[in-house]
């Protein structure tokens, strides 16, 4: 059975009426004229399709999902795309540049066989990060993507595998290009611009033909969305912004990096027992929270950190019921856990509780943010410290938090772009992830 069948019929409908729609306005877009083949804007196809199918959207800058759709314990990650021409061809599905140069030194080898086997190792990996990150399970996920023929949208779905690292076969270098295939899937590396292509092919066994309707394309769109404004504005509802959005550095804002014992480092402190020898686990972190972002924020995390600050300073009774700022952390792996801002100039976030557990019975403690944060997604598995090239190589120096406007209760997570927090500090656009 495919994804899209297990949708209901009447989501499936919708979402064509809105891809109708979309098509129908391709003269918006159109700068010359030539054939009629409709348009259609990827991030108004990933917008809508989250939508209609109640879908989380995922998709934080070049990651290789962009939303997840779940079904009862099945989590199922999506990649959306969408582009002219439905015959068989090769279409971009992951840019490596921050990659070039490992793949440069395998490629002056010249072993064809040992540079699809860097390439595509590297290309798992990521892959391996975004299932850890999102919850995916390894052979679920799908490629939902719409092809566009002259006044026809054609909608197919086919499978999205890792690549089978054992069956790496069909070599072929040019100076421009390297190509390869698993036996499932075909694939193209390009050296400009360090982009991974996929071979997408409709008569493939993995692949189901969904749908294909036809787009009318209104002469002049321009007198339409005029006329239909104004003829319903009036009873349309206006947006309000109702999420309040923040980022915060997985790095120390002084110093611009991670620093060696606190942080994503806090493993590396020193034994939380004097005198032992016991190793804090390779877990327990906490994202810092700079002074500077409490002066520009003070009413993110509670509604005046600065007037609980006080409370707690001058709270006398017992221990056990000193005012705390806590919260659930929601992850985007569908996971929630207890939260908390914490230490001294409330410069610490991290996950923790004194009274609630995990699936497993588990108090949840400092390592249960940790574990999702840094060994399951970022990948660390040895006691190797963490530094912001690190991040960086991974795609990553900061968190984006946000909640609803009026609660502050459950804050939501998930990784950032690089240079997302210091851009956040300075009211500049947030970087888009060119990888």
């Amino acid at each position: 059975m495919s994804v899209w069948e297990q949708y209901s019929t009447e989501q499936r409908e919708e979402y064509i009426k809105f891809l109708q729609v979309y098509g129908a306005l391709s003269n918006l877009f159109r700068q010359k004229q030539g054939d009629m083949i409709p348009y259609l804007d990827s991030k108004f196809q990933e917008t809508v399709f989250a939508k209609i199918f109640n879908s989380q959207n995922a998709d934080i800058g070049n990651t290789p999902h962009d939303v997840v759709s779940v079904f009862g314990n099945d989590r199922i990650g999506i990649g959306l795309k969408t582009w002219m021409n439905s015959k068989p061809s090769f279409q971009k599905v992951m840019q490596l540049k921050r990659y070039q140069n490992d793949i440069n030194a395998v490629f002056k080898n010249k072993d064809v066989e040992a540079l699809a086997y860097k390439i595509s190792e590297i290309k798992n990996e990521r892959m391996r990060s975004d299932y850890e990150r999102l919850g995916l399970s390894e052979n679920k996920n799908i490629y939902h993507y719409v092809t566009r023929d002259e006044g026809r949208f054609v909608i197919n779905e086919c499978a999205y595998p890792l690549i089978d690292l054992n069956k790496l076969e069909k070599f072929n270098l040019t100076p421009t290009a390297f190509s390869w295939s698993d036996g499932h899937k075909d694939y193209k590396y390009t050296f400009g611009d360090s982009q991974i292509h996929q071979k997408f092919d409709s008569s493939k066994k993995d692949t189901f033909l969904l749908h294909q309707f036809d787009i009318q394309i209104i002469e002049d769109p321009f007198s339409f969305l005029l006329e239909a404004y104004f003829n319903f504005i009036d009873k349309a509802k206006v947006a309000v912004k109702n999420i309040v959005e923040v980022y915060l550095p997985l790095y120390s804002y002084q110093s611009k990096e991670v620093e060696e014992k606190s942080g994503l480092n806090a493993w590396n402190a020193a034994p939380k027992n004097k005198g032992s020898e016991t190793l804090r686990p390779l877990n327990e972190v906490y994202i810092p929270i700079p002074r500077e972002f409490h002066k520009k924020h003070p009413n993110f995390f509670t509604k005046d950190i600065f007037e609980f600050e006080n409370e707690q300073k001058n709270y006398q009774g017992d221990k056990e019921n000193k005012p705390e700022v806590r919260f659930y952390l929601q992850l985007p792996n569908g996971k929630k856990i207890p939260s908390l801002v914490t230490q001294s100039n409330m410069k610490g976030l991290q996950s923790g509780s004194n009274t609630e557990r995990d699936e497993n019975g588990k108090r949840y403690g400092q390592s249960a943010l940790g574990q999702w944060l840094l060994v399951d997604v970022l990948g660390l598995k040895d006691r190797k410290l963490v530094t912001r090239e690190w991040l960086q190589k991974k795609g990553t120096d900061s968190v984006r938090l946000w909640r609803d406007k009026d609660n502050y209760s459950i804050i939501n997570i998930d990784f950032a772009p690089i240079g997302s927090f210091e851009a956040f500090m300075n009211n500049e656009p947030i970087p888009q992830d060119e990888d």
